[in-house]
């Protein structure tokens, strides 16, 4: 590990010990009213903008009827997971309880919001394990954390099912995805991803947002290709 990789682990762990050091010693505030106890009261976080229909049941792109055109086809342009849902639009108090989470190590919205993703969790779906969209291995470093497996673990509480932080692996370091176009993102992905032993027959893969679904499908397909039969796919926050 190079002198730069090393600064970059004691900056995020720095970081994450700093975070964790101020939920303890300090009394939460509300981000949306500034009341304490929480740093997301229930009813502050019942206000975000939910992400509703109409919308396609399969990508969740918002549009009418049961199927969008990508997804009705079922070609190739068609994710590989079985279904998406998203708590939420990515704006407003959404989108800034993820951004302090994700950059400001504020990992205390993280409980909450993962209540909120697994709540719109549609009752007919039947996975026996919940895993996270991995970072990257220096990304995580850097940060502390990985704000996906951490709403993974609260969603599987949730849901009463188990979670698995190790079976779904990043084997490549990517460039982050809000940078590129849709067509690129697919592509930035390729070989990023690979499953540990043997994914049991349903799997539910957990992020924080989602715009084309570039990632969660591309972790939908390497779960499939290790013989998974199910797979879908949820987020905190869809960027519509």
């Amino acid at each position: 590990m190079s002198v730069e990789e090393h600064r970059g682990v004691r900056e995020g762990l720095g970081r994450r010990l700093l975070a964790e050091c101020l939920d303890l010693l300090l009394p939460q505030q509300c981000l949306v009213c500034g009341g304490g106890g929480a740093s997301l009261h229930a009813s502050c976080l019942a206000g975000f903008a939910a992400a509703e229909g109409p919308r396609c049941t399969r990508c969740w792109r918002p549009g009418p009827g049961t199927w969008c055109d990508r997804c009705a086809v079922g070609g190739p342009g068609a994710p590989a997971f079985d279904g998406l849902r998203t708590a939420f639009c990515f704006k407003g108090d959404a989108r800034r309880a993820i951004l302090e989470a994700k950059f400001r190590g504020v990992t205390a919205h993280l409980e909450p919001l993962g209540h909120a993703a697994a709540a719109v969790v549609p009752a007919p779906w039947r996975f026996q394990a919940v895993v996270g969209v991995p970072l990257a291995g220096a990304r995580q470093r850097r940060r502390g954390f990985n704000q996906a497996g951490i709403l993974a673990r609260h969603v599987a509480e949730a849901l009463g099912v188990e979670p698995r932080p190790r079976l779904v692996l990043r084997v490549r370091s990517t460039p982050a995805q809000a940078s590129l176009t849709a067509a690129r993102r697919h592509r930035n992905l390729e070989g990023a991803f690979a499953v540990r032993g043997v994914p049991p027959e349903g799997v539910l893969v957990v992020d924080d947002v989602t715009t084309t679904g570039a990632t969660l499908s591309t972790v939908a397909a390497v779960l499939k290709a290790a013989g998974a039969s199910r797979v879908y796919a949820l987020a905190v926050a869809r960027e519509d």
